[in-house]
């Protein structure tokens, strides 16, 4: 994300990241089946922070459906996201050319470019996301992409030009029986004053039935832990997650599908700690602070697309939400 990073005492918190002065190309064995693609080069300057997109297209000829991703890159990354676009769309004249700056490539392409899913992503430099048996993501032929990468250069002088690649892996022809789907639920309502400490709390009613196999969060540095409670049934379950790691979060994937019907609560809390002496709310930058509850899901029934969810954006996959503030 663009902005410089503020101040001494951010900067100091950036080099702790362990971001490098240089980066190395980072090698990733090419899987056996499906593809891999590297991302490309793009230049942070020095004590700068970066948020970056890059339109692709995969190489796959027909439908595929994806068991498995795995992501490598050099340190100093805040998060690299893979976003597939599922609206209508596919004259490459619509879609950027090059690298692009956008944070979270929102803005970026057609205008229908609400119509799109988080694939995969990685928090880390080197991670590995694999669906349960039977689950799969399904892409498009030529599966238009964007390639979204943020990166934090600790470096006072020196600027740092990162390598990203990732291996795209379908599975195995007749194993699928469910599609997975993104969700990314929000809650905006930030504000953490002067060296204090904050929370935010959120609801966010299930909208229609489905079949969660996966939670995890996002925050920024400030963030101290995220929890989701939920209430199935009209039974309060209690806490089904937790993570207390920002920078590292949490993936927490079911050992058995979480079934939840339409009218189902998640309730998921985010906590910060603020040791600026000035007052921090939601923004896009690493200087600002976020509160998302993340997920993969399957719908019972994948003929058609999904009714249309109050507070979410309309998507034929995956659901992009605004939660309730709880006061």
């Amino acid at each position: 994300m663009v902005p410089i990073v503020r101040g001494i005492a951010s900067l100091a918190v950036v080099m702790m990241l362990g971001a490098p002065a240089s980066a190395s190309r980072v090698h990733l064995h090419r899987p056996p089946r499906g593809f891999q693609m590297r991302m490309g080069k793009f230049t942070v300057p020095p004590a700068h922070e970066r948020e970056v997109c890059e339109y692709r297209t995969f190489p796959n000829e027909k439908p595929m459906d994806v068991q498995q991703f795995e992501f490598k890159m050099n340190a100093g990354t805040h998060h690299f996201a893979l976003w597939a676009y599922f609206g209508g769309d596919r004259n490459a004249a619509d879609f950027p050319k090059g690298i692009a700056e956008a944070p979270g490539c929102i803005g970026l392409g057609p205008r229908d470019s609400y119509q799109r899913a988080l694939l995969g992503g990685a928090p880390n430099t080197h991670e590995l996301t694999r669906f349960p048996p039977g689950i799969a993501l399904r892409l498009d032929p030529h599966q238009p992409v964007f390639l979204n990468s943020h990166y934090i250069n600790a470096s006072l002088t020196t600027p740092l030009t990162p390598d990203i690649v990732f291996n795209v892996v379908p599975a195995r022809k007749g194993t699928v029986l469910h599609h997975a789907e993104n969700m990314t639920i929000g809650a905006y309502d930030i504000h953490i004053p002067p060296l204090s400490t904050a929370s935010t709390t959120a609801d966010w009613v299930v909208p229609f039935d489905l079949n969660v196999i996966q939670l995890s969060s996002h925050q920024h540095k400030r963030g101290t832990r995220v929890r989701i409670n939920l209430t199935a049934g009209g039974q309060d379950m209690g806490q089904i997650f937790e993570n207390d790691d920002w920078d590292h979060p949490y993936e927490y994937w079911t050992v058995t599908p979480l079934r939840l019907k339409q009218g189902d609560v998640f309730r998921f809390t985010c906590d910060w700690k603020n040791n600026d002496d000035h007052p921090v709310t939601f923004g896009v930058t690493t200087d600002d602070e976020m509160c998302f509850m993340t997920g993969y899901y399957y719908r019972d029934d994948e003929s058609s697309p999904p009714p249309q969810a109050p507070s979410c954006f309309l998507q034929d996959r995956g659901l992009l939400c605004n939660a309730t503030t709880v006061h």
